[in-house]
């Protein structure tokens, strides 16, 4: 007999009970990719807001989605000259948000009344700023809600001397259309928009519209799962290619073929390598090697890869078309591999080389993170020690890069007569600097971007992964003073 499928509820004909059925178009054909249709639904418009192009299929889609928190993401600008026919400017605009159920105006400093700017259209100014055309104005009160209606229906409203619940306050655009109803809550003090049909224009207040983008640039965004894709460059200038080495990954892997011990294969290897201006890497002048596993000889043979960038010309352990290198201490050895019924030659350290493409002058890229990946946030402390100068910095590390590091604050003995344990505030003041900002920090001590106290001379660098950061004070114990418990805020 018939059955669904668990899924899309698609119709399923047995053939062997329902094969003298009478083919039915509808319910056996077009019913089916009807419902097939609504389950997969508009993929496209997602796919490409996740970056991707060509292949807009709903596997590349969920492919994405399938690596989410482990997708980096970078923002590329290529500004070149003003008026380039092919990088038009992009004027500013703005769009409605989505459609709001219920809004409340709240009228907060003026009683009963608050006054109403309407307008036909709205305009965008060149950073993005929205705002009311040549608007008119209205006062709605709580005893008459149609003849206010009938400005504000339509219309870009904005509400004066009083809230919206959207900061800053007197300047949410919302659009109101005709059918939305103006009605009084019950409340003295507030009124509410409510129905479908009343839209806040996106942007405005927390993100204010779309600024234009001048002749010549063009924005796009790179992804790759592997975070050394591409290099970050924010000052515009141009950036040779190159390439950075993986972490050592250990554990026994194959450098003979896998199928059969007498096999051999060939590998390429040097002690350098080039990376052309896309990022292809490549060995410099490579030395050939075929390594099998039928003896033991084979073991000092391999041995010549060991401290050398190496390449399999075909499939073994390691990927065929990969560039490694293997650490000078990594162990070469030979085992049976009863699974496959074979014996392999086998090395137990490796690291992975990723090249990156150059970046040409008047191009910046910039990292932006894991797609899917929110803000990181940690409080970190320290008890002082009382010492100073480059000798004894002080530092403090989090579990990811930091991007801002902020004195929050200390717990300390306070007063003379008698002393008490109090709590001290973060450098914030004039002359006094609170805040070091990964953007500013190299691994080397710099002047003038530690935490500093009073205009003192201050030091500060990061670690090469940017999760430690260092400072320290020629003249004084800067946030360390012997026995004070110090805290900071780290953004990430």
């Amino acid at each position: 007999m018939a059955s669904y499928t668990p899924n899309l509820d698609l119709l399923k004909k047995s053939p062997v009970t329902d094969g003298d059925d009478m083919f039915n178009v509808e319910t056996m054909l077009n019913e089916n990719w009807d419902r097939i249709d609504r389950g997969v639904g508009d993929y496209t418009t997602p796919a490409q807001k996740m970056g991707l192009t060509g292949d807009l299929s709903v596997g590349a889609s969920l492919g994405v989605l399938a690596n989410i928190g482990n997708v980096h993401v970078w923002r590329k600008t290529v500004t070149t000259d003003e008026g380039i026919p092919e990088v038009p400017e992009v004027p500013p605009s703005y769009e409605l948000g989505e459609a709001q159920t219920q809004y409340f105006i709240r009228d907060k400093d003026r009683g009963k009344a608050i006054t109403m700017l309407y307008s036909n259209s709205v305009s965008v100014s060149y950073d993005g700023r929205v705002s009311l055309v040549s608007p008119s104005s209205v006062v709605i009160t709580t005893t008459n809600t149609t003849y206010p209606f009938t400005y504000v229906s339509g219309k870009f409203i904005q509400a004066q001397g009083g809230g919206t619940g959207v900061e800053p306050e007197t300047t949410s655009i919302f659009y109101m259309k005709p059918s939305g109803v103006l009605q009084n809550s019950g409340e003295s003090s507030s009124w509410d928009v409510y129905g479908t049909e009343c839209q806040m224009v996106n942007g405005i207040a927390a993100v204010p519209g779309t600024p234009a983008v001048p002749p010549g640039t063009h924005v796009t965004y790179l992804t790759s799962t592997n975070r050394n894709a591409y290099q970050e460059g924010a000052d515009g200038s141009e950036k040779p290619a190159g390439y950075t080495l993986g972490a050592v990954k250990t554990g026994k892997k194959a450098l003979s073929d896998l199928s059969n011990y007498i096999y051999s294969v060939t590998w390429q290897y040097g002690d350098s390598v080039a990376v052309s201006d896309d990022g292809k890497v490549s060995i410099k002048n490579p030395t050939q090697i075929s390594i099998s596993a039928t003896n033991d000889s084979e073991i000092e043979k391999a041995k010549v890869i060991l401290g050398k960038f190496a390449t399999p010309m075909s499939n073994c352990g390691f990927e065929y078309g990969k560039i490694y290198f293997f650490p000078s201490d990594s162990q070469i050895s030979r085992e049976s591999l009863p699974i496959y019924d074979t014996t392999t030659t086998n090395i137990d350290k490796y690291q992975e080389v990723t090249g990156y493409p150059a970046i040409p002058a008047g191009t910046t890229i910039e990292y932006l993170g894991v797609l899917g990946e929110k803000s990181k946030i940690q409080v970190l402390s320290y008890v002082g020690t009382g010492t100073s100068g480059e000798a004894n910095p002080c530092s403090v590390t989090a579990s990811f890069p930091i991007k801002a590091l902020f004195f929050l604050g200390y717990i300390g003995e306070f007063g003379m007569d008698p002393s008490y344990l109090g709590v001290g505030n973060g450098y914030w003041g004039d002359g006094d600097v609170g805040i070091m900002f990964s953007k500013c920090l190299t691994t080397a001590f710099t002047n003038h971007i530690g935490f500093d106290a009073n205009g003192k001379t201050s030091f500060g660098k990061k670690s090469a992964d940017g999760k430690t950061f260092y400072w320290y004070n020629k003249t004084s114990a800067v946030t360390n003073d012997s026995g004070s418990l110090y805290y900071f805020l780290a953004l990430g």
